[in-house]
């Protein structure tokens, strides 16, 4: 019985610690990591060369890093990062014009038709009917009784007879 007793309070101070780690489980994300792996997946996808290539990392270098530094400055701020759908789509509109700098218009193709296939096959949609949402647009989405009370239970909420 003692070593049951001495073995889950070793368990339980085992995972208290594990679970006051700072960062917990979080991984760290280097922008020299995003920034070669995005640029890989032009190069493979577009058939880049290797000036193209180092101009494409220079260019996410420079927005991974700078996403970063907005993420540092919200954490230390004691705030969640937020993130304005306004300033994110310009940073995406100016990356767009940006690659379209570097690639050529067939290069630049090739890459959009890559990401699209990429976006599918995550289930990011993109340009799928229904939207996004896993169920389409429909309120309840995919859940059996949809938005029913009750589900699919004949009668809803109202609990039985006896």
């Amino acid at each position: 019985m003692k070593k049951i007793i001495l073995s889950l309070i070793a368990v339980l101070i085992s995972v208290a610690s594990f679970a006051q780690q700072p960062g917990g489980q979080r991984r760290e994300f280097k922008p020299e990591d995003t920034a070669k792996r995005r640029a890989d997946q032009i190069k493979e996808t577009a058939k880049i060369n290797d000036e193209q290539y180092k101009k494409v990392y220079d260019l996410f270098l420079k927005q991974a890093k700078d996403q970063q530094a907005k993420m540092k400055q919200a954490q230390q701020g004691g705030a969640r990062p937020q993130f304005n759908r306004e300033e994110m789509q310009k940073q995406q509109e100016a990356t767009t014009k940006a690659l379209k700098g570097i690639l050529t218009e067939e290069q630049y193709k090739a890459d959009e038709k890559a990401q699209q296939e990429r976006r599918q096959r995550f289930g990011q949609g993109g340009n799928r009917p229904g939207g996004n949402r896993p169920g389409g647009n429909r309120p309840g989405g995919n859940r059996p009784g949809g938005n029913r009370p009750g589900g699919n239970r004949p009668g809803g909420n109202r609990p039985a007879k006896m």
